[in-house]
């Protein structure tokens, strides 16, 4: 019974990352994946802030939380992982700049793509990583049903529109199987993760994430809250894909990505509440 548990928990995180993608893709044109390319500035500096930034913090941060080894593989993974498309929903609490917000997320999890296979056997130098078995399968179970979903909504508008809601509700749905799963088969291993250092670290690489982005993302403020939001929301689709791939048996890898992910969430709704109010206060006195 554990077995067959635990095979449609793993079954459940490929549902859960090739929903989210295809949702993603079915509510872009093509042209909106050149559109934000416009402010170089700008993008250049939320590429330093996730592709250069994150993980050089989270290498020190390692250096002064030692973790177990599962437990820093799961950390590095998300610190690889930008392009969460969660953060948009965020964005949408804190009044912030949508467009930006789109724009931001297709690049990151574009660059993510090449980025991820690249920069793990750096960050990990001790782990055997299969390079080429990360990047077919990121190919596969994310670039695919995001070019996909975006060719629907290129030749089929109409349909993407019905059926976006549809897929968007399974990947919910799959996300939610799979944290239940995983903590129903590990619920002691998982406890046991609280008595690590685990929850120490992932706060600070979650509220360091912020204010990077957060610092970077100016002159404005709305694309400072965008850019905030964005590199604390990692890409748990590209970091469960690795993980499957090439950690499955190692339940310290998911627990982390969970845990990161998990608090990533709450901290970022409270942050983006908070910055909403704000943002109405303003345009209110104006």
């Amino acid at each position: 019974m554990v077995v067959i548990l635990q095979q449609f928990a793993n079954l459940s995180i490929l549902i859960y990352v090739i929903s989210t993608m295809l949702s993603m893709g079915l509510g872009f044109f093509p042209k909106q994946f050149i559109e934000p390319l416009k402010d170089k500035k700008l993008v250049l500096k939320s590429l330093a802030a996730n592709f250069i930034l994150i993980p050089i913090i989270t290498y020190i941060l390692l250096q002064l939380i030692p973790l177990r080894p599962g437990l820093a593989i799961g950390l590095v993974l998300m610190a690889a992982g930008a392009g969460s498309p969660f953060m948009l929903k965020l964005v949408q609490f804190t009044k912030g700049d949508m467009a930006f917000a789109v724009g931001l997320m297709l690049i990151l999890s574009t660059v993510t793509l090449i980025y991820m296979p690249l920069v793990l056997s750096f960050l990990l130098p001790d782990v055997a990583v299969n390079t080429v078995s990360i990047a077919v399968s990121l190919l596969i179970l994310i670039f695919i049903p995001l070019i996909g979903g975006t060719a629907v909504k290129w030749r089929y508008s109409n349909l993407a529109k019905i059926i976006k809601p549809n897929i968007n509700q399974i990947s919910n749905i799959f996300l939610f199987v799979v944290v239940v799963l995983y903590l129903v088969l590990n619920y002691q291993d998982f406890l046991a993760v609280f008595g690590t250092g685990s929850l120490v670290a992932a706060l600070i690489f979650i509220l360091t994430s912020f204010l990077v982005g957060y610092l970077l993302g100016g002159p404005s403020k709305n694309t400072m809250t965008v850019l905030g939001v964005g590199t604390a929301i990692r890409n748990s689709s590209a970091a469960f894909v690795v993980a499957l791939a090439n950690f499955s048996s190692e339940y310290d890898v998911m627990a982390m990505i969970i845990v990161v992910y998990s608090l990533s969430i709450i901290l970022m709704m409270l942050i983006s509440g908070e910055l909403g109010k704000r943002t109405v206060k303003v345009s209110d006195n104006l």
